[in-house]
């Protein structure tokens, strides 16, 4: 009877305890416009991006895996994207970073907003949604980015 007892009262410590193991989940960081610039400054290697598009309640996923050559890097005033692919693209951006906790990015065709949804000393994740022409269609790429 004592050992189920303390089977039961080790058991129901483990219980308590294993939670207290797991990464605690932080929440969106909020940051001030100034201290937006100041995290995101510099040269981030994507790891991936995942693209969504939605339409009426259906979405369509999918990833991109960075290759090794794959950036973002952002600057005061302006910021570029190099994605090696199947062909390489590079895009350059003016880049507004007047808003807390995100940025605007905006080239001669697009303008987007992206937010910061995490940030760690060398982990950013960014996320922009989007609706095109069609209203009711969602487009949001989450970009997952390191340092070295």
């Amino acid at each position: 009877m004592k050992r189920n007892s303390c089977l039961a009262i080790l058991a129901f410590l483990l219980i308590l305890y294993l939670p207290a193991c797991q990464e605690e989940q932080l929440p969106v960081p909020h940051f001030s416009a100034e201290t937006t610039k100041e995290v995101v400054l510099g040269k981030w290697c994507i790891s991936k991006i995942d693209y969504s598009f939605c339409r009426s309640g259906h979405c369509n996923n999918s990833s991109y895996q960075g290759a090794a050559q794959d950036y973002f890097e952002f600057r005061a005033d302006s910021a570029f994207l190099y994605r090696k692919g199947a062909t390489a693209q590079a895009e350059k951006f003016k880049v507004y970073y007047n808003m807390p906790g995100a940025f605007i990015l905006n080239n001669k065709d697009w303008s987007g907003k992206y937010e910061v949804k995490e940030c760690k000393q060398k982990k950013l994740i960014l996320v922009n949604t989007f609706t095109g022409t069609d209203p009711y269609a969602a487009f949001t790429d989450t970009y997952f980015l390191f340092k070295h």
